[in-house]
């Protein structure tokens, strides 16, 4: 064992199931170990990566903004975090913006807000089966997946769990005491499952009808990942709160609650907070990001590389008889197997691969969204091979 993983072990809490070897460095979207091997890196950092690792414009910012103005209270005004909160409401709704630091962050805060907009006499949430929203309190009561809770129980009160794609299920779990609804437009945790275009319409239709809040999750989904810059486009709707973290920092660690315009006063000051969230750093390097989707043709990118890989894998699920479906939309893939993955994982890392296995047997892809096809090729040439050896 290396002087590295020894360290690991005797000071690190042991909260992660770690593989591999010690990395330390990467570019784009391949890293390397300290042995000096490459590996192509499909899954930076559960969508995190969306322009790859160490992006050149990046590292400029980030460097020009160390040197400037770091951290800053959100008693005070900075400039970069306006000109974001300008940029994300420009590319989605008529809203107001609340940063914070994590997927699970912004998740806490839309339930809070839930409860101010119930007015002390609805607060229950309908959350779906196989949903996933973070590990902190709040999160994880609203997460649809008993094996991520039963250890930390009783955990909060007022969530009700509906069937994914089933409206009728969903109108059985709406009570009086109902005032939101929480959603991932692409279950990620839960096995890369995708909503039906019919089925959210008719919730979000439902909820305006009923003045109840419809919130999308839109922590892996959000920045380009799909296609479009928000998933919630695909449906022909919008949201009144969207959550958004992972890629929008492009590796820096932000987040943010997005929150429809005629309902944000709702919370008011000294009603919610966060210390570092929508600092100078990390606001200045999301802007950054949003201008390196524009200007380097993203979401292009992610539209043709996505019919690209999804034919390719759909050949593959035509010859080899242990894939069972291919689903997912964009840059956002899961290959479902007949069998538990966590073998298949353990092949392509020996090759010089990193991918994902949730759900137990569900190989995710979510490779940085200005991939190439010659990396794509790489990849699939390396799954190909593990394939024919299963």
């Amino acid at each position: 064992m290396s002087k590295i993983k020894e360290l690991y072990k005797k000071y690190v809490l042991h909260t992660y199931a770690r593989v591999g070897p010690i990395f330390i460095k990467g570019k784009g979207s391949w890293l390397w170990s300290e042995s000096g091997r490459r590996y192509l890196d499909l899954f930076p950092g559960w969508g995190v990566g969306i322009l790859g690792h160490n992006h050149p414009r990046l590292v400029k910012i980030i460097s020009q903004q160390a040197k400037e103005l770091i951290f800053l209270p959100n008693n005070l005004y900075h400039r970069w975090q306006a000109i974001l909160a300008e940029k994300i409401v420009e590319n989605s709704f008529p809203a107001q913006v609340f940063f914070a630091n994590s997927g699970a962050e912004a998740v806490e805060g839309a339930l809070k807000f839930s409860r101010l907009y119930g007015k002390k006499k609805s607060f229950e949430v309908i959350i779906m089966e196989n949903s996933f929203h973070g590990r902190t309190f709040g999160a994880l009561s609203a997460t649809g997946q008993e094996k991520y809770k039963e250890a930390f129980k009783p955990l909060l009160p007022g969530f009700k769990k509906a069937k994914f794609n089933d409206f009728s299920d969903f109108r059985k779990k709406i009570t009086k005491k109902t005032t939101a609804v929480l959603m991932e437009l692409i279950q990620g945790e839960g096995g890369v499952n995708v909503a039906c275009k019919e089925y959210v319409k008719k919730v979000y239709n439902y909820c305006k009808k009923h003045d109840l809040l419809f919130i999308v999750d839109e922590v892996q989904t959000g920045m380009a990942r799909t296609g479009k810059m928000f998933c919630y486009q695909h449906y022909g709707i919008k949201p009144d709160i969207m959550l958004l973290a992972k890629g929008l920092g492009g590796g820096i660690p932000i987040s943010c609650m997005v929150i429809r315009k005629s309902i944000a006063d709702i919370m008011k000051i000294g009603m919610h907070a966060s210390t570092f969230g929508g600092n100078p750093f990390s606001s200045r390097i999301a802007i950054e990001v949003f201008k390196i989707i524009k200007e380097e043709n993203i979401l292009k990118n992610v539209r043709v590389k996505s019919i690209y890989l999804f034919s390719k894998l759909k050949e593959f699920k035509e010859k080899f008889s242990v894939i069972g479906q291919v689903k997912g939309k964009g840059l956002m893939i899961g290959i479902e197997l007949n069998v538990e993955a966590q073998s298949f994982f353990n092949e392509a890392l020996k090759r010089g691969l990193l991918i994902n296995v949730t759900h137990k047997n569900v190989l995710r892809i979510m490779p940085a969204l200005n991939i190439t096809k010659e990396e794509l090729d790489k990849g699939l040439n390396i799954l190909r091979e593990i394939f024919k050896k299963f």
